[in-house]
């Protein structure tokens, strides 16, 4: 059953040898001074472009990379303060310190044996 009457069997449009179309070369000609000269002015000037690109990107690395460094002597800096501020902290809440400036400033002691009673 067909729904379409003009629809018909593909067949594939081969050519018979006789009749077979030969492939063309097209030969290039020569280009023109003018071309020629523009062709070479704007490769000249787009190796410049990159070259001038990478070193802009160049500096760009190495000023960063010196942050870096710079960031990293400021981070080590603190690092050690850091330490050095949680090792006083360290003594200045120690019990015998708390001890030392409680007699010192307000004449405070530890009871000793028989002075002290529970309530």
């Amino acid at each position: 059953m067909i729904i379409n009457v003009q629809t018909g069997q593909y067949r594939s449009r081969v050519l018979r040898p006789g009749l077979r179309r030969r492939v063309v070369v097209r030969r290039t000609r020569e280009m023109s001074p003018e071309l020629r000269r523009a062709v070479g002015i704007t490769l000249c000037v787009g190796l410049f472009v990159l070259l001038a690109g990478g070193s802009f990107f160049h500096w760009i690395s190495i000023k960063e990379s010196s942050k870096i460094n710079q960031l990293q002597v400021v981070a080590a800096a603190l690092d050690s303060a850091n330490i050095e501020l949680r090792a006083r902290k360290a003594g200045l809440l120690a019990p015998k310190h708390i001890e030392a400036v409680a007699a010192v400033r307000f004449g405070l002691h530890a009871p000793v044996d028989g002075q002290y009673h529970r309530l």
